[in-house]
């Protein structure tokens, strides 16, 4: 198992508390410098990608976080990893993560995208399908949106599956792409680890007001969909989707806890 961690090379807090939380886990990891919103539009002409400079649905940072993920699959899959997973640095790691990130002998081959982490929102699960898994842990295939990208795993085949899908796609968050569009695309499916390995410090943190890792992406994120809310039709179609996902979280969505 290869483990990529996204972070800006002047992160230095946050690769501090990297080093420190994979190595209380000793599981071993390298750096991958996230790319910025100028070099992400850089790496867009230099890989002559099908990607717009200034995307009508992304602010800077979120096309910068957007690519870095994308640049991370591009070289797992230049250098023949088999099995990698993806992290931003403000994870935590569960119970055993060893096990799980140090080897990819656990996963079967025909698993290719698997969720590590959960965001403690409630999603909804194909139960019928549970894969028993060491350590009192399970996978069980994501049937609706679980956001967030801060602990993925994936197989060649996932990556190059998620590239393709990006390649003709909107531009959308990351998150958004991977873990709402795929899966309701239903090409292949996306697994969900039960109870999840991993945690970003703005979930573990948020309810207690205590973020240790501030997150200038969310930030931003929250800023551009502020600005996206619009009255009359558009409102009125916001509402009525808000009020169908309601009632399948209240009739079939389950939380996912961390351990």
């Amino acid at each position: 198992m290869k483990n990529y961690v996204i972070s800006l090379k002047s992160a230095s807090e946050r690769r501090e508390h990297i080093e420190k939380e994979f190595g209380k886990h000793q599981v071993e990891f390298e750096f991958f410098d996230a790319l910025t919103p100028d070099t992400a539009k850089q790496y867009i002409l230099d890989n002559k990608l099908p990607f717009e400079l200034e995307p009508e649905h992304l602010t800077p940072v979120e096309l910068a976080c957007m690519m870095s993920h994308i640049a991370v699959w591009k070289k797992a899959l230049a250098e023949g990893v088999s099995y990698f997973t993806v992290f931003e640095d403000d994870v935590y790691l569960g119970q055993d993560a060893s096990f799980y990130l140090n080897s990819s002998d656990w996963i079967n081959p025909n698993w290719h995208i698997l969720k590590i982490e959960t965001v403690n929102n409630k999603v909804i699960l194909d139960n019928t399908k549970q894969i028993p898994l060491a350590k009192q842990r399970k996978l069980v295939p994501l049937k609706g949106k679980h956001l967030g990208a801060g602990a993925y795993t994936l197989s060649q085949q996932g990556a190059e599956q998620l590239l393709a899908y990006a390649m003709q796609h909107t531009m959308l968050p990351i998150d958004e792409t991977v873990f709402r569009d795929f899966i309701e695309a239903d090409q292949e499916p996306v697994y969900q680890m039960v109870p999840a390995l991993c945690i970003q410090d703005i979930v573990l943190n948020a309810t207690a007001d205590s973020l240790q890792l501030p997150s200038t992406l969310e930030a931003d994120r929250r800023k551009r969909m502020r600005s996206e809310k619009k009255g009359g039709l558009a409102k009125i179609r916001r509402e009525a989707n808000r009020l169908v996902e309601q009632t399948k979280d209240a009739l079939f969505a389950k939380q996912i806890p961390f351990r």
